[in-house]
């Protein structure tokens, strides 16, 4: 299949994704994110709406996702926005799925870092001002 290509017809990602047509139907219907072209009746997918049904693919059916968890999963990674390519995915053509760019890479969505103690904030004492504030208030 010609990688330089804009749009796809359902039958080329059914055959890209190893998808029967009538699942990636329902999805569109499911995950706002997939949302094909319409011209005359017909759908036209571009690779991002691909990639979005790939990373669906392995969400519900290699990571165990209900359908809501998926969406909430999609939400929360902002991999919502149509012209947005996965830096952390990359689609294996033979398989038609996608795989990690970096097989060992944990990825994380929240990093923490403990402040430095010249940072750290004494809560008691901001509750007791905030506590003799509300008093003043209240006179």
């Amino acid at each position: 299949m010609n990688s330089d290509k804009i749009f796809y017809s359902i039958a080329e990602v059914a055959d890209k994704t190893d998808l029967p047509k009538y699942v990636i139907r329902f999805w569109e219907t499911e995950f706002a994110e997939i949302s094909p072209d319409r011209h005359s009746g017909r759908r036209y997918y571009r690779q991002s709406d691909i990639d979005i049904i790939l990373k669906v693919k392995d969400l519900l059916y290699k990571q165990g996702f209900t359908i809501k968890g998926a969406k909430k999963f999609l939400h929360d990674s902002k991999v919502s926005s149509k012209n947005k390519i996965y830096s952390d995915f990359k689609i294996d053509e033979e398989k038609g799925e996608l795989k990690p760019v970096q097989e060992n890479k944990i990825l994380t969505r929240f990093t923490f870092t403990p402040p430095a103690d010249e940072e750290k904030v004494d809560v008691k004492k901001i509750i007791q001002k905030l506590s003799d504030i509300e008093d003043i208030l209240n006179e």
